[in-house]
């Protein structure tokens, strides 16, 4: 006696349906969740790296400082090395060696560079040539985002730190080639926080 192939019932599809989108459902769950996770540590890992490109660049420039006054934009007046006062527009700007010439340009291996905060931006300000006319604009990069704070220390001579420099109550004159014996960087970082790096500088004085 042959015995006829008996199929599925259609409340035996339903089910096994049903029971394959809830497992299409958890997988997809499961997908997403790993997919976020993902770009979240992306995220994270990009931000991390341009953090430290950031304090990497800072950490050249001070530590490079040269003890080199500069000429104001009319060429009359000497301007210190290194200068960060509150009333200042940079708060800091100071004079730097060690500029690469890659190419063998006709050019001063110092540089004058500043640093600023911007709209929420860390701005790093360049100018062609340490003593520039008027006329003459600096070029801006910005380093990071998200900033709520840049604050900096120096330590002077004596070992003892200034918020400003030169330091208060002190006859500034003296101070056109001095540039301070270290620096204290704090950025605070609107999703990080306060990160603080001090810098020894490596000029003789």
């Amino acid at each position: 006696m042959k015995h006829r192939a008996r199929g599925f019932t259609l409340v035996e599809l339903l089910v096994a349906i049903a029971i394959f989108a809830v497992i299409a459902v958890l997988a997809y769950g499961g997908l997403d969740s790993v997919v976020h996770q993902r770009e979240q540590t992306d995220s994270v890992m990009n931000r991390l790296r341009v953090v430290q490109q950031a304090f990497a660049l800072m950490a050249r420039d001070f530590g490079q400082l040269e003890p080199r006054p500069v000429r104001d934009p009319l060429g009359n007046i000497p301007l210190a090395a290194f200068v960060s006062t509150p009333q200042n527009l940079p708060p800091v700007t100071f004079t730097r060696g060690g500029w690469s010439n890659p190419l063998a340009d006709v050019r001063s291996t110092e540089e004058r560079v500043a640093y600023q905060l911007d709209n929420g931006q860390l701005m790093r300000l360049t100018w062609p040539e340490l003593d520039n006319p008027a006329q003459v604009l600096p070029t801006k990069q910005p380093l990071l985002t998200k900033v709520s704070a840049f604050d900096l220390r120096f330590m002077d001579n004596n070992g003892q730190w200034q918020t400003q420099w030169p330091p208060l109550n002190t006859d500034a004159s003296t101070y056109l080639a001095q540039v301070p014996q270290a620096v204290e960087i704090s950025v605070t970082l609107k999703d990080w926080g306060r990160i603080t790096r001090v810098i020894e500088v490596a000029a003789q004085q």
